[in-house]
Formats: C-alpha cells, sequence, structure tokens
C-alpha cells in the first residue's frame, strides 16, 4: 500500500495519476484546481492519492486553515483544518468498488487528517465521475439540485431533435434574423467574450463571485489546448451572445455564458449553446454538464434555460462529514467564546 500527496502545481504528477481512472471531471484537473484555489483565501489545492496492486484511489481537494473572522474582521486561527471540494463537481476517484479496497482506502486517509488535524470535509459530486459511490461510509449524502445535461447521442440530428420544440424552433429564428454561431480562437476572443460576460453579469445583479479578474482569464488560456473552448453567435461583426466549455477527455462542462437582452428572444444564445454542444459531440465529448440554477428550485430561470438547451436532467449531489468530532467541538466552542451563541452547523464549515 502507498499513499502521497500530490499539489496541483505538480501538474504532470497530478495528470499521470488522473489518467488511471475511466472518468475524470474537468474540475479535478490540476488546472482548474489551482485556478479555483486562488478564490478561497488560504487554501491549498492538493490530491491524496491511494495504490494497491493495480487498483488506485484518488481523491483531490482543498485544504485550508480553520479560521474563524470576529465581528471587528480579526482572524482567530484554530489550529485545526478542513477539507471542501473545488467549486463545481469532484469527490473522491476510484478504479473499483471492491468495499475492502475502499475501506483500506479510507483508513489510511483518516490517518492523513489525523495528521493534518483535519475536523471535517465538504464534497461536490462529480455526475460524470460518479464520485458518490465512493464516498466515506459516515458521509451524509444529500440531494442538491438537478442538473441540466447531455448524454450525446450518435450524431448531430439526433441531438438537434432531442432538444425541446421551443428550442430548435428559436434555434432556426436565430438563422432566419441572420446570426451565424460559431467557434472561437480562445486568445483571439477573449477580451471580447469577458466585456460581454462582464455586462450580463452587471445586468444580473450577480454576485461579485461570478465576476472573474484578469488572473482567472490569464489561467484560463494556460489550460491544455482544447480545455477551453468558446463558442458565439453574431450579428454581423458584433458578438451577441456567447458560451464557454471547459473539456478534459469525453467530459465538458458549461462553463461560463452571456448575451446581450435584446437577442435573448432571437435565439442567440440558443444559437452558441446548440454549436457548442455539436462541436464538443463530434470531437469526441460524450458527456456535457450543462449545470443548474441560482437556486435548488425545479422552476428557477436559470435552470429552465440550461434544462432548454440540454437533452436531460441529473441530480447533484453534495456529501459532509465531522472527520474529527472531538476538534470539531473545540471549533464550535472557540466559535461560542468570540460570538456568545453556537453556530449552524447545518453548514458544516459555519465559520467560513
Amino acid at each position: 500500500m502507498i499513499s502521497k500527496v500530490i499539489n496541483s502545481s505538480k501538474i504532470d504528477d497530478w495528470r499521470a495519476v488522473l489518467d488511471k481512472f475511466q472518468r475524470v471531471d474537468v474540475c479535478q484537473t490540476p488546472e482548474y484546481h489551482t485556478t479555483y484555489a486562488k478564490r478561497m483565501k488560504g487554501s491549498t489545492p492538493l490530491m491524496w492519492c491511494f495504490e494497491e496492486g493495480a487498483e488506485y484511489f484518488a481523491y483531490p481537494f482543498l485544504l485550508t486553515p480553520a479560521v474563524i473572522t470576529d465581528e471587528d474582521g480579526k482572524e482567530h486561527d484554530t489550529g485545526y483544518k478542513d477539507i471542501s471540494a473545488i467549486y463545481g463537481y469532484s469527490g473522491p476517484l476510484s478504479t473499483t468498488k471492491d468495499a475492502a479496497f475502499l475501506q483500506r482506502a479510507w483508513a489510511a486517509f483518516g490517518q492523513y487528517c489525523a495528521d493534518e488535524k483535519v475536523i471535517a470535509e465538504f464534497l461536490r459530486f462529480s455526475i460524470y465521475a460518479s464520485t458518490k459511490e465512493n464516498a466515506h461510509p459516515n458521509t451524509e449524502i444529500l440531494k442538491n439540485r438537478p442538473q441540466a445535461t447531455t448524454h450525446m447521442p450518435r450524431t448531430e440530428e439526433e441531438l438537434f431533435a432531442a432538444l425541446g420544440k421551443k428550442t430548435r424552433n428559436m434555434i432556426r429564428k436565430a438563422g432566419k434574423e441572420g446570426l451565424v454561431a460559431r467557434e472561437l480562437d480562445l486568445a483571439e476572443n477573449i477580451a471580447a467574450f469577458r466585456a460581454l460576460y462582464d455586462e450580463t453579469m452587471r445586468r444580473n445583479e450577480a454576485p461579485d463571485f461570478f465576476m472573474y479578474t484578469d488572473e482567472y482569464y490569464h489561467d484560463l488560456l494556460k489550460l491544455p489546448e482544447g480545455g477551453v473552448r468558446l463558442f458565439a453567435s453574431f450579428d454581423g461583426d458584433k458578438m451577441v451572445a456567447a458560451s464557454m466549455a471547459l473539456v478534459h477527455e469525453k467530459g465538458a462542462l458549461y462553463h461560463l455564458g452571456a448575451g446581450l437582452t435584446e437577442y435573448m428572444k432571437l435565439g442567440a444564445s440558443n444559437a452558441s449553446m446548440c454549436e457548442m454542444s455539436k462541436a464538443l459531440l463530434n470531437s469526441g465529448v460524450e458527456f456535457l454538464l450543462v449545470g443548474g440554477g441560482r437556486t435548488t428550485a425545479e422552476d428557477d430561470p436559470l435552470f429552465r434555460f440550461k434544462k432548454s438547451n440540454a437533452i436531460g436532467v441529473d441530480d447533484y449531489y453534495i456529501g459532509k462529514r465531522v472527520i474529527d468530532s472531538e476538534g470539531y467541538g473545540r471549533v464550535i466552542d472557540i466559535w461560542r467564546d468570540i460570538y456568545g451563541e453556537s453556530p449552524n452547523t447545518q453548514n458544516i464549515i459555519f465559520y467560513r
């Protein structure tokens, strides 16, 4: 039995481990972890690996100090750490479902957590990689929200036919209005995409989390060739809607989208998303996660839009587990000392 920890900065080592698994979510790649770790203060993007003979277990996550910030903004380091899945879809990978192997892997991981003083973990499970099946037996697994998905059919014609009638009509309307959807070179068009995206987010009063920095877009350009694909609808030379996908092998994620309000009713966004789906299908992608809504409601407007541009729906699950009950209790006590009341531990990482 061999176990090791890999930092996402060791791209080749991380990817060599991912190559052991049949299905890997794009959110589990080292580049994605490095990029999103910058959005969580103090976190370190790691992958814990376990090897036994021909079988492998790998668990990518963010390791972060358990710090409590008081009402005056002062930070109190509790001396403990927690584990959380990267924003998106992740969780533990395994080459086998053998219960005995998974038990040994989790036992070894438990020792790692003890050494690092990890008190709790929060997971976001990958639909594509089916990581929920590999969770620790003590993990509380919760259905979070529906996700629009496309399990790719064989041909473009089958893909188009599987879309809803209204969506098909909107795509046809875009063509009749003279709008043209096509794939773009990322480096040459990322500035135009960003301008359209930022305008869309401001118009929709999106939280600051969904406004990305110069560094974020620079990181996108560093992803492997084919790892980011950009599609847009044009009215002449004017970009009026756009869709960005992240890709790893046969899995893809609809990552960012944008569009001008006056072109929504003309089918511009539908056309760019359809072009994205067709291009991904033709390049060998077998699964596209279009995503969920801003809320967990099935009638969430964003989810309904995504659902209309996909051909299926899958459930998305999250997980949470207290790893060190004694340490977790001490962090609760520190919180009580600071705030004079008990925290809401329904959010397992309540202090962040």
